[in-house]
């Protein structure tokens, strides 16, 4: 049998299932909603190729380093209408949009109902489903497959996801149809559970899909930014929740309690990748006010070939000092919580279907203001406990900045 990823540290990438030419594996639903793999004995040869493009077992060449080799900029697409979609400045939704001009194809998450899944298209009227973030794990498929038979078709494909899944994608595909492939994967803040979109869906009947998790309807900020639900009921009207203080979906994602195990200790965080970009918000930005309304984000490059997608796909930029990303991106270097360690994301597989919306919502989304007074010992052990782990955090990622900066003051 194979060895693969375990349970603790697989990310759910399904790259192994992409590579399987018996289809010996299938997705698994566990306890806490994520998807696990599963091989079947009987239909497994044994030939490995899981194994090698597993990118939690296969770290050969490895995914990235902690040095600051790639270029930090600041940018947002010229194309108002693709920016104005964007959760944050339309970098994904520009290059898709080039890509997609030049005969090629995109593939990103997109929602369905209340599932989030990839997709592979070369229909630009796709690009507004793609465009926007989605705080729920997104399940790849077989769309890995379908990449590898464009690329051999002599297509160009562009792949925005998470480092996980790109990581596991460029292990899949062989490295000579590489050139045919561009790839950017985003500053990931963690996989949520899709049980807490579920367990939403439960409490507010009639609900069919969700329309965004955030948006810019009051433009986006550097500073206290805030996500904001909407979703779709089977009349097709649309709900704002903004109004309805915490919700289980975005404020559960925002808490970090029912992550994949893996998200805890995350093997795929640093500043320098094998993608062809990274991509997430420029918070704490102070030299771009009169962009803040429509969006400023962080784009790091890593690759020549990243730096010239950029500019053909119609994409303002400005180089900006490494540390102006670093200082509010800890996610994108540092993948390790103690978060993983507290009781509530160890009993998250029993209490997410033994307890009921209002003390899940308690639990998971940290609405403890509302919470009756016998909930007080737990909001305490709550605060202090966040507070000990953010602390940490902070440390580590210090320590990891400084570092990256000294080895800079070295070199020279």
């Amino acid at each position: 049998m194979p060895e693969l990823a375990s349970e603790k540290t697989c990310t759910g990438c399904m790259g192994c299932m992409n590579a399987c030419p018996k289809d010996a594996i299938a997705p698994v639903v566990q306890a806490d909603g994520h998807k696990g793999i599963h091989v079947d004995p009987a239909r497994c040869v044994e030939c490995g190729l899981c194994e090698r493009t597993c990118p939690v077992v296969s770290t050969s060449p490895p995914y990235g380093t902690n040095n600051l080799e790639s270029r930090f900029m600041a940018g947002w697409a010229d194309d108002s209408s693709i920016r104005r979609r964007g959760a944050t400045s339309g970098i994904a939704g520009a290059i898709a949009a080039h890509i997609m001009s030049e005969g090629g194809y995109a593939a990103g998450a997109v929602m369905e109902g209340l599932e989030c899944r990839y997709i592979v298209t070369s229909d630009p009227a796709d690009l507004p489903r793609l465009q926007g973030s989605k705080y729920t794990a997104s399940f790849p498929g077989m769309v890995m497959r379908h990449i590898r038979r464009l690329l051999i078709d002599g297509n160009t494909v562009f792949f925005c996801g998470l480092p996980c899944h790109v990581a596991a994608l460029l292990n899949y595909i062989p490295t000579r149809l590489h050139p045919q492939l561009y790839t950017a994967d985003i500053i990931c803040g963690g996989v949520s559970s899709p049980l807490l979109l579920a367990r939403y869906a439960d409490a507010h009947p009639g609900m069919k899909g969700v329309a965004s998790f955030r948006n810019k309807d009051n433009g986006w900020h550097p500073k206290g930014y805030k996500y904001n639900l909407k979703y779709i009921d089977a009349a097709g009207k649309m709900h704002d929740t903004s109004a309805d203080g915490r919700n289980l979906v975005t404020d559960g994602f925002a808490c970090e309690l029912t992550d994949r195990l893996s998200c805890y200790d995350c093997q795929f965080a640093f500043t320098h990748r094998r993608s062809d970009l990274t991509i997430g918000d420029l918070w704490g930005d102070t030299h771009f006010p009169g962009q803040h309304h429509d969006g400023v984000s962080a784009i790091i490059a890593h690759s020549p070939r990243g730096e010239s997608l950029l500019k053909v796909s119609g994409i303002s930029t400005a180089e900006i000092p490494p540390e102006d990303i670093l200082s509010h991106n800890a996610r994108l270097f540092c993948g390790k919580s103690i978060k993983r360690m507290l009781p509530e994301r160890r009993m998250l597989g029993k209490l997410i279907h033994w307890l009921g919306y209002r003390n899940l919502l308690h639990i998971y989304a940290s609405d403890l203001r509302s919470a009756p007074f016998y909930w007080i010992p737990f909001t305490i052990y709550r605060v202090l406990s966040f507070r000990i782990a953010e602390k940490i955090k902070q440390i580590r990622s210090r320590y990891i900045i400084r570092k990256c900066l000294n080895s800079i003051n070295d070199s020279k």
